[in-house]
């Protein structure tokens, strides 16, 4: 564990200020949610908590077969980094702060050519990018990278997929 050497002190409402430059540091947004951890009776542990995160074999096999079906390469992030996706060199990946913006921005890819998705991998069109959000809030993005030009041939299949992986997250 990294030493900042930053302290804080609790308020009376038991709170405490969450710097800024391990806010930025680590991408964290107003209203995001963090998950505390207990290590021992002296240490707290906080992480970011993500609806969306790896070790689902069953997402990881839908996620797999999607692609398949449609020809194309599917990833899926959380707001951090690819969690599931067909080429598995790629999940674990922190997304790019360009990702991040289009995610910030309501995801208005449809006049980008191209799009940064990782530090190592940039995507031209044919792709497309949907929200998931589970319980309302969102929570990561599926991002599809077509192999061929039959993307509007296979929406419908995508909606489906978007709405049953929402609903997954939602009751899982």
């Amino acid at each position: 564990m990294k030493t900042t050497g930053i302290t804080r002190r609790i308020d009376e409402l038991g709170r405490i200020v969450v710097p800024k430059e391990i806010r930025k540091n680590m991408h964290l947004k107003t209203g995001e949610l963090l998950e505390i951890f207990l290590s021992d009776s002296e240490t707290i542990t906080l992480k970011k908590h993500s609806i969306i995160t790896k070790g689902e074999e069953f997402i990881s096999f839908y996620i797999k077969a999607l692609a398949g079906k449609i020809n194309a390469f599917v990833y899926m992030t959380n707001l951090s980094e690819i969690v599931f996706s067909n080429d598995e060199s790629v999940i674990g990946e922190k997304i790019s702060s360009e990702l991040e913006e289009q995610i910030s921005n309501n995801l208005n890819a449809n006049n980008l050519t191209k799009l940064m998705i990782t530090n190592k991998i940039v995507l031209e069109k044919p792709f497309s990018i949907y929200p998931l959000s589970p319980n309302g809030d969102l929570s990561g993005v599926l991002i599809i990278k077509f192999k061929d030009d039959k993307q509007f041939e296979n929406q419908e299949i995508i909606k489906f997929s978007t709405a049953f992986l929402e609903s997954y997250f939602e009751n899982n």
